[in-house]
């Protein structure tokens, strides 16, 4: 069976470096031994955002969603192996996902 790389995923934007016309989001690995490498992150997905400028809402909110893919995948499979559980116990798991998913609070 294959895996994917294994979280945390993070989203490489920086506003002050950053022009909507010829710059692209980036989804990196954001693992220690790919944040230190020596040529760099490695590259998960990339987004070309040219399509939306100057309009930045929507490129960042779908690379956050992909940028939290491995942790809802963990949070689905946590609640899938524990469903017994109560509510609560299933909204303090999946609640920092969310969080995550989309720049905010859940």
């Amino acid at each position: 069976m294959q895996t994917h790389t294994p979280g945390p995923w993070l989203v490489d934007y920086q506003p002050d470096k950053f022009d909507s016309i010829h710059s692209k989001l980036s989804i990196i690995d954001g693992s220690e031994a790919s944040l230190s490498h020596t040529h760099g992150s490695l590259t998960l997905a990339t987004i070309n955002v040219r399509a939306f400028a100057p309009h930045m809402d929507e490129p960042l909110a779908n690379a956050r969603l992909i940028a939290a893919a491995p942790d809802l995948l963990a949070a689905l499979e946590l609640i899938y192996s524990n469903a017994g559980e109560s509510p609560e116990w299933i909204r303090s798991r999946i609640g920092p996902v969310i969080s995550k998913a989309t720049g905010g609070a859940a």
